[in-house]
């Protein structure tokens, strides 16, 4: 039985640990679940885990409710290369890096290009390790919308009993008006930044320098001490 790959959700985070089986899964807190079956079967381990995390950004991308993460561990012999080139292709998407330093970068990055930036990312450095996790915010904008559409609502009301209100009732009105309008701009700020959280992924990725072998140092002195002071060793190179 051969050792191989598997992946397990705990606590919304997708764990992926080594165990003695032939099967495995990957699966989010949308649903959605990646499976090691038949037709997998001649790919390797490791490829089959890029598969499913590359099926599991597709299956998200046309979905405004769900914020995705991915953590990737990478070995490249040119850190700032890898970085620099990173940085250009998300830029190119529309997006954009919240933090880096020597051996780590954080970045925003579109949905719709997760594909294409796996891709990339494996032609630029070898990946050692990568974690995929999504939160469904699905219910969370349902009550938003709610919310917002019953002050709506409520705003209009007011809006009808302005024309016909007393005085003495006016600044009452205008009052709970002016309160509505706050909570409707709060209610909606909340709403476009969910909606922006789950356009752009959150990507993180640690990298180390590939290390490249030592050259071996080859000694031509003889041990013996009157033959290096005659410089055999410079005549030996002539023939």
């Amino acid at each position: 039985m051969k050792t191989a790959n598997t992946s397990q959700i705990e606590n919304g985070e997708l764990r992926m640990e080594n165990s003695s089986t032939n099967s495995g899964s990957i699966r989010t807190n949308s649903g959605f679940v990646c499976k090691n079956n038949s037709q997998f079967s001649i790919l390797n381990s490791q490829l089959k885990i890029a598969l499913c995390i590359l099926l599991i950004a597709v299956q998200t991308t046309f979905s405004q409710t769900t914020e995705q993460r991915f953590e990737y561990t990478i070995r490249t012999a040119n850190i700032d290369s890898a970085f620099q080139k990173i940085i250009e292709m998300a830029e190119s998407k529309n997006g954009y890096f919240t933090n880096f330093s020597e051996r780590f970068i954080s970045l925003r990055f579109p949905v719709e290009a997760l594909p294409e930036f796996q891709s990339m990312l494996s032609g630029l450095a070898e990946i050692q390790d990568r974690n995929f996790s999504d939160i469904d915010r699905s219910t969370e904008l349902e009550r938003l919308n709610s919310q917002i559409e019953s002050r709506k609502k409520l705003l209009e009301t007011y809006m009808g009993l302005v024309k016909n209100a007393p005085f003495a009732e006016l600044q009452s009105v205008e009052r709970e008006m002016v309160t509505l309008n706050s909570q409707i701009e709060r209610l909606q700020g909340q709403k476009q930044a969910i909606e922006k959280r789950a356009a752009l992924a959150f990507i993180s990725i640690r990298a180390a320098t590939t290390q490249l072998p030592t050259p071996r140092l080859i000694n031509h002195a003889s041990p013996f001490t009157w033959i290096n002071s005659t410089n055999l060793n410079t005549l030996r190179e002539d023939f």
